[in-house]
């Protein structure tokens, strides 16, 4: 295991250095022109690839991906770096600290009886706790995500404050495959009406994030 965290260690370093080398005035033109906001679209664009490659069990594919994923955290990052306002050093420590807080039955507890609902039920304890109150906790959804998980985000943070979305019990009998055939009925519909179901939906959910945050 110490000769691996040597190699993983080594590896990194070199990674990080062949980036800022691009960063650098020796580098590359077009890396050193970039910003984060120009780089953005990038991180969409390769956290799809990655997706693809994990729906299309590509094993070989999906280690080259996640390589540029990487990529576009580390240059993120260096970029901070290079305004003075954090390090990839940081992002490191940052989500090591996250790790750790979120999962005191592994690291503090040690409590190896606790099972996967419990785990997520603890999950959104806690960062309902690290929230100010529960209007912010509400709104702190990325504004950002595709609809559906927007919603899916809304509904599970009304269920941590005990509020009842919607009413699904008519729902609750379905199987999987049920539900995902009832959506894709309903964006044909939708399709046929010349509805824009995304966007639509996206406005929709939005109220409804507005309207419980203002009943709080």
């Amino acid at each position: 295991m110490k000769s691996t965290n040597i190699q993983i260690e080594k590896n990194f370093i070199n990674l990080v250095n062949t980036v800022a080398k691009l960063r650098s005035d020796q580098g590359c033109p077009w890396d050193l022109e970039q910003t984060s906001e120009s780089l953005s679209q990038y991180i969409l664009q390769e956290t799809y690839e990655v997706l693809e490659c994990i729906d299309n069990n590509d094993s070989k594919a999906l280690k080259d991906e996640l390589g540029d994923l990487l990529f576009q955290i580390l240059i993120q990052s260096l970029i901070r770096d290079e305004k003075k306002e954090f390090s990839i050093s940081d992002v490191l420590e940052s989500i090591n600290i996250k790790l750790i807080n979120r999962h005191p039955h592994v690291f503090k507890d040690n409590n190896n009886n606790i099972d996967s609902k419990n785990v997520v039920k603890n999950w959104g304890r806690m960062k309902k706790e690290e929230s100010k109150n529960d209007k912010s906790y509400i709104k702190n959804i990325t504004k950002t995500l595709p609809s559906l998980s927007f919603a899916y985000e809304l509904y599970k943070k009304t269920s941590d404050i005990n509020i009842e979305l919607v009413n699904t019990d008519k729902y609750d009998n379905f199987s999987k495959e049920q539900i995902i055939n009832i959506l894709f009925e309903l964006t044909s519909s939708a399709s046929k009406k010349n509805i824009d179901l995304e966007n639509e939906f996206r406005k929709y959910i939005k109220a409804k994030q507005l309207d419980i945050i203002k009943k709080i």
